[in-house]
């Protein structure tokens, strides 16, 4: 596999020798500062795949601008932003407010709904009303949190918050009662353990109405 640096010298001369009989010696050697500088920045398989695509779709004759470069690695940000809205829009559908939800194809949604305060306070947000305006919210903020690049594995649901705020542990569920915090259970719950369970969830519901 080739270093960033040889995939950015090859990237180069193939752009160089398609778009580059006009430039004088000179610019050739700033845009190739420009180059490493800017478009370093993307990983090497983006880098040959906006090069390739340069090759194949630009009709101009002339050197492309670093900006060019850039959209082509980046894609469209407001139609990125409106596929990742309707993407959050199915995983409500699909998830709802009680179960840990992940972003697997646009994972940089995870992070907007973090920022917007979590999945349960976002949720509770989108009210008809309001949804034309967290929509504009999302949108704003999607591109910005996506360049960052630091994005949650998940978001927990009301189930986990719960289940964390009663101090219960996976763990322990599974070695006490042989369940997991989902209920599915992993081995035969004795009739004695199950009312075991039922004695500490009646103690439960006792502390949470006091």
């Amino acid at each position: 596999m080739k270093s960033k640096t040889e995939t950015l010298k090859e990237c180069f001369n193939i752009l160089d020798a398609e778009f580059g009989d006009k430039l004088t010696e000179q610019q050739r050697v700033y845009k190739k500062e420009l180059f490493k500088k800017f478009i370093g920045e993307y990983p090497t398989e983006k880098i040959r795949e906006m090069a390739i695509t340069m090759i194949r779709t630009r009709k101009y004759s002339n050197f492309p601008r670093i900006g060019e470069m850039v959209e082509i690695i980046e894609g469209n940000k407001e139609e990125e932003c409106e596929m990742a809205w309707i993407y959050l829009l199915e995983r409500i559908e699909q998830t709802g407010y009680y179960q840990s939800v992940a972003f697997p194809k646009y994972p940089a949604v995870g992070a907007v709904i973090e920022v917007m305060g979590g999945w349960l306070k976002f949720l509770e947000s989108m009210t008809k009303d309001q949804e034309v305006w967290i929509k504009k919210e999302f949108i704003k903020i999607y591109p910005v949190l996506k360049k960052r690049g630091e994005y949650p594995k998940y978001l927990p649901g009301y189930f986990e918050l719960t289940n964390n705020a009663k101090g219960y542990e996976n763990s322990k569920m599974l070695e006490r009662y042989g369940m997991t915090l989902d209920g599915k259970k992993v081995k035969k719950i004795e009739q004695k353990k199950l009312q075991e369970v039922r004695t500490d969830i009646k103690k439960i519901e006792g502390r949470s109405n006091q």
